[in-house]
């Protein structure tokens, strides 16, 4: 080359420049400066044996110093290194301002192993030895990391594996058998954070990388690995070597609907006769003095407690035989933070319409129990409650729609029991913000206001051996409908859910729940219609939740 015929080049240098600024002016003082450098080279005599080549490599130096400049800091560029294998097509394609950021998005997705190095060496300029000395590793391992981060960027340069979850997140709502931790787990492992749905969503049917769930959702690996982390440590996931799974049941619409209009034909033959045997046991609860004591509105509650308890557990003596027994709940795992439960988790798609949900009208909760030893002088207060359609308790009272602040079961029973004894020296021990909740739990017919409009309790409060009492009951005529209709209800016990074969900690008895999960509120809401029970209350105006708390005095 000579400076004859170095213009020769500045067309092609002027397209090359407008390709990576997008700006005319910028690419014109870009192939000045290239030409510039070229003249200057040639004045000390240096000798150019490929022209185009070395006046692109100069204006890519030029474009890279600029952005240097700009964000003061290096851009990531996969220079020509001897200790390191080379790939002729990185360092081709980081020409392009398009594919640096491809670059840039493909070592975010590195886990922090290969990350680590790769950072260190590519975009901070640190030696191996620096790097090995810095994390204290040998420098063949440093080398061998960098291989290794280098062949992940090749193979995933090109791919583009978003999932439906990155711009359209599903929702995973999480409930558990068993005793929840310290913190409310295994609830606040998931909350209403999308993210963290999603992951849990995504690594249910196999065991998937981190890298993997980061590209799936659309998020850096450097954001999705602590809160997988968090997720293990929790146990709602599990690792095994380099990857994670969901180590919980998962419920789809399929599995909730799969025996529903079975479930409605068998409801609609066996209402009468199962109610004529539990209205036996209404009777037995309704000649209880502390049944008598209460105002109606309390007694309601209790019968709609006795209803909802007796025909579910009837159902569930069958299904538990259906699958080889019921486990025992010492047989439960130890969580952290002193849990004991099994989580469960029901997946809806991003933009399911609720109201539209026929499944979700006829599920009832299992029994939810909240208990306190040594409370306020009480040798034991006990909150027990199901979550259904006669009325919402741990739904209505967990929800920030429904409340200003959400709580939890111990909430409300303190909150409850503190309003009940009328003991002023009890409220400083309360989470104040439950008292912002007040109009919120009177729409839940948990609370009440007097004639004199003073906040009173509306829901049951009874003794401890009152609640053995209704137990006694509910067991009794929950065994005679068991008995009674036992091959009816096995009929029900078809179309378990089948769990990926990786996962081996479900119960078989979580995959019997959809079976007849609907059967119970069926049969309640049946005879209700039919002026059999609570004929006289619209549930929409006036709940009448399931649910009493009990004392030890």
């Amino acid at each position: 080359m000579n400076l004859n015929n170095l213009t020769e080049y500045a067309d092609y240098l002027l397209q090359t420049a407008m390709y990576k600024v997008q700006n005319i002016s910028d690419a014109e003082d870009l192939v000045q400066e290239t030409l510039m450098a070229a003249l200057l080279a040639m004045k000390k005599g240096k000798t150019i044996d490929n022209p185009k080549s070395w006046l692109v490599t100069v204006l890519n130096r030029k474009f890279y110093d600029k952005l240097r400049q700009k964000y003061r800091m290096p851009t990531v560029s996969m220079d020509v290194i001897a200790e390191i294998p080379q790939d002729d097509m990185i360092y081709e394609r980081l020409e392009q301002t398009a594919d640096a950021d491809n670059i840039r998005r493909c070592l975010a997705n590195l886990t922090k192993l290969y990350r680590d190095v790769m950072v260190r060496f590519y975009m901070h300029g640190e030696s191996i030895s620096q790097i090995a000395l810095s994390l204290d590793i040998p420098e063949n391992t440093v080398k061998s990391r960098l291989h290794i981060g280098r062949k992940h960027i090749r193979k995933e340069f090109d791919m583009e594996s978003y999932t439906k979850q990155s711009y359209e997140p599903d929702n995973l709502w999480i409930s558990n058998s068993g005793q929840t931790g310290i913190n409310n787990e295994p609830f606040s492992l998931v909350q209403t954070d999308k993210i963290v749905m999603n992951l849990l969503i995504l690594a249910y049917d196999k065991p998937v990388t981190i890298p993997e769930l980061a590209k799936a959702i659309g998020i850096s690996t450097t954001y999705i690995e602590p809160m997988v982390e968090k997720l293990v440590d929790g146990e709602l996931m599990k690792r095994v070597s380099d990857k994670v799974y969901t180590d919980f049941i998962i419920y789809k619409e399929k599995d909730r609907t799969a025996n529903l209009e079975l479930e409605k034909e068998l409801s609609d033959k066996l209402y009468k006769s199962i109610w004529s045997v539990l209205e036996q046991g209404l009777n037995e609860l309704r000649e209880q003095k502390f049944y008598i004591a209460q105002e109606v509105s309390k007694q309601i509650k209790l019968e709609s407690f006795l209803a909802v308890r007796t025909i579910q557990n009837a159902v569930h003596k069958v299904r538990d035989e259906a699958c080889g027994g019921i486990q025992p709940y010492d047989e439960y795992p130890d969580r952290p933070n002193g849990g004991k439960w099994y989580a469960m988790g029901s997946h809806y798609p991003g933009g399911y319409d609720y109201s539209k949900n026929t499944y979700q009208k006829y599920y009832i909760s299992g029994e939810a129990v909240n208990a306190l030893d040594d409370y306020c002088g009480l040798k034991r207060i006990t909150l027990c409650e199901y979550d259904c359609e006669l009325g919402k308790t741990h739904s209505g009272y967990n929800n920030r729609v429904n409340m200003k602040y959400s709580m939890n079961g111990l909430d409300v029973m303190k909150m409850i029991y503190a309003i009940y004894s009328g003991q002023e020296e009890d409220l400083p021990i309360i989470n104040l913000h439950c008292f912002d909740n007040v109009r919120g739990l009177e729409k839940l017919n948990f609370l009440k206001k007097d004639e004199s409009a003073k906040i009173i309790v509306d829901i049951p409060v009874i003794s401890m051996s009152d609640k053995w009492k209704i137990y006694e009951i509910s067991n009794k005529y929950s065994k005679s409908i068991s008995d009674k209709f036992h091959d009816d209800l096995m009929i029900l016990m078809k179309n378990s859910v089948k769990v990926p074969s990786h996962l081996k900690s479900v119960p078989e008895w979580q995959k019997y729940m959809n079976c007849c999960s609907t059967f119970p509120m069926l049969v309640i809401l049946k005879a209700k219609d039919e002026g059999l029970f609570l004929k006289e209350y619209n549930l929409d105006e006036y709940p009448v939740p399931a649910i009493f708390i009990a004392i030890d005095e």
